[in-house]
């Protein structure tokens, strides 16, 4: 049986996209999925309605700057390698390769790599209508 896809409909080696800064010292960005990103500097990205998607990898001490929530989005993070310590709320937690951690909208919430190699994880956000 053979299985078809076009290349609307998947994004092949999402950490080899160009990489991109979103204010996260010592982190990087591969954006994969969201509404709008598709352009000429993201050619292979797909476009959609709520969804996003990002590969992320952080560098030993490489954080997500300032606590800060979201009012618009829940968000979700994938770890693949490394090891990451993130706040949500009053809670602090430390997530391994496997583990997901879960963001609640308007909930504050920090992160970073307290590891001692390259923290690689995958960023998941669904829009919300408010």
């Amino acid at each position: 049986m053979e299985v078809f896809m076009n290349n609307e409909n998947i994004v092949r080696n999402g950490f080899g996209l160009p990489e991109e800064y979103h204010g996260h010292p010592g982190g990087i960005s591969r954006v994969v999925i969201g509404p709008e990103v598709m352009n000429p500097e993201r050619p292979d990205a797909i476009n959609s309605e709520r969804l996003v998607i990002h590969t992320n990898e952080y560098q030993v001490g490489g954080n997500a700057g300032h606590p800060h929530a979201h009012s618009n989005q829940e968000q979700a993070f994938y770890i693949l390698e490394g090891k990451m310590e993130v706040t949500v709320g009053d809670d602090t937690y430390i997530a391994v390769s496997g583990d997901t951690v879960f963001l609640p909208h308007n909930v504050m919430h920090g992160h970073r790599n307290v590891g001692d190699v390259p923290l690689k994880f995958v960023f998941i956000s669904a829009m919300l209508e408010i």
